[in-house]
């Protein structure tokens, strides 16, 4: 049986504890890409729905639905993920009553994965609500918006949908779930993008 003085351990341990401070930095930077490349799959998936969307109503969602005495009903979010997967929590929504409405709670507690940045530092409101880490494009969803993607007149490349927020972040299913791009991200709470990528995504329209 061998033997290891204090000093050698004292050694084996600073080895050890270098190759852990070594390994760290790359095992952080493949979960941040892995991170990223979900974020991109998740808009990927709202551009088909919102395609599909404007395929069978010949326009885009609603940014949000809000009646004529300023009651603010759904977002475009529960309006495109009939198109996104399985429809059995829209099918749970009352369009009668508000998103907040105590019909419709338990639905938006419900956490979205396809609306949500994975790693982000928030995915609850303080009310329960489930939160997003996406918003839209204010020109193409807004306020009882009807806009149709063969209506933009340069083209869709120029024009995109939605992206990451930089933080501020909104219940999925609230109905005002839209910003303006600004014009730098990762600026701020308001602004878009992600911060621990110093950058962030944002899904064209075309």
């Amino acid at each position: 049986m061998i033997l290891m003085s204090r000093m050698e351990w004292g050694v084996v341990i600073g080895i050890n504890l270098l190759l852990i401070a070594l390994l760290v930095p790359g095992v952080q930077q493949s979960r941040e890409v892995a991170r990223q490349s979900m974020s991109k799959s998740n808009l990927k998936h709202v551009a088909i729905a919102f395609y599909n969307y404007n395929d069978t109503w010949s326009y885009l969602p609603p940014g949000g639905t809000i009646r004529e005495d300023g009651t603010a009903m759904h977002g475009w979010m529960i309006q495109n993920y009939l198109f996104m997967e399985a429809s059995h929590l829209y099918d749970c929504v009352d369009f009668n009553n508000p998103w907040d409405s105590s019909e419709n709670t338990p639905v938006y507690e419900w956490p979205m994965g396809c609306y949500q940045v994975p790693g982000a530092d928030a995915n609850y409101s303080p009310t329960g609500f489930a939160l997003t880490h996406y918003q839209g494009n204010p020109n193409l969803l807004h306020r009882n918006s009807s806009v149709s993607l063969e209506q933009l007149e340069d083209g869709a490349a120029h024009h995109w949908l939605a992206g990451e927020v930089a933080g501020n972040y909104q219940p999925w299913g609230y109905p005002f779930n839209w910003r303006p791009l600004g014009t730098k991200l990762c600026d701020g709470p308001n602004s878009f993008g992600h911060p621990p990528w110093s950058g962030g995504h944002l899904l064209r329209a075309d």
